[in-house]
């Protein structure tokens, strides 16, 4: 018998199969990702339609079955929907999204990265902070929630001593803080640069979205 489970998460990625159905990846708190079927969520009258988008975090209610998981109930409680009003703040919000599903392994937890990646959707949303700083903080302090924490004094890339401490901030600030300040543009540079070479080192991968963003610039 199936057993049913909550979990708070947010939305990944979903994908259709067969005609009405759909399967989803979740970053839940409690199990990392998970793969989760959703049955029926196409049809425009479905409970489970509007909680089985990119972006949407809220609590989700799963049946455990042997090897699978499908979607019972969504109580949503963020949309971020407001982030499609946006298509630069949209591709950058996806481009955290791809990130973390391409780091999360199933069954996985990661609490602090689910927490860091609500806060850079919440700073997207509000657009507290320029989407390239968004990006830059989610990536030097993701490293440090995958137990990947750069060594400062091991320097392999030069930096200014400004740029050291920013960096030194960003890794011991409290995470509810780490967006409440703001990154000097003269600085911006060079911090963009060195928190680059340091995700490209520790973590890689290949992201549609940073394509696309990077096609915009380039008609820009």
């Amino acid at each position: 018998m199936a057993t049913l489970i909550k979990t708070k998460g947010i939305v990944l990625h979903e994908m259709s199969i067969k005609e009405q159905d759909k399967r989803i990846l979740l970053f839940s708190v409690d199990y990392g990702k998970m793969v989760v079927f959703a049955n029926g969520a196409k049809r425009s009258k479905s409970s489970l339609l509007a909680g089985t988008q990119p972006f949407v975090f809220g609590e989700f209610h799963l049946y455990e079955g042997q090897n699978t998981y499908t979607l019972k109930q969504v109580d949503i409680l963020e949309t971020f929907y407001t982030l499609r009003e946006d298509l630069i703040s949209l591709y950058y919000g996806l481009y955290l999204l791809e990130v973390c599903n391409h780091v999360v392994q199933e069954m996985d937890r990661n609490a602090d990265l689910l927490r860091l990646l609500y806060m850079s959707l919440t700073a997207l949303k509000k657009q507290t902070q320029n989407p390239k700083v968004v990006r830059r903080i989610f990536e030097f302090r993701g490293l440090s929630t995958l137990g990947l924490t750069p060594d400062l004094e091991q320097d392999f890339l030069k930096m200014s001593q400004d740029t050291r401490d920013i960096l030194l901030y960003l890794q011991q600030v409290k995470m509810e803080r780490i967006y409440a300040f703001k990154i000097e543009k003269a600085c911006f540079h060079q911090i963009e640069q060195v928190i680059d070479g340091y995700f490209r080192h520790y973590v890689g991968g290949h992201y549609k979205s940073l394509e696309f963003i990077e096609s915009l610039q380039e008609e820009h």
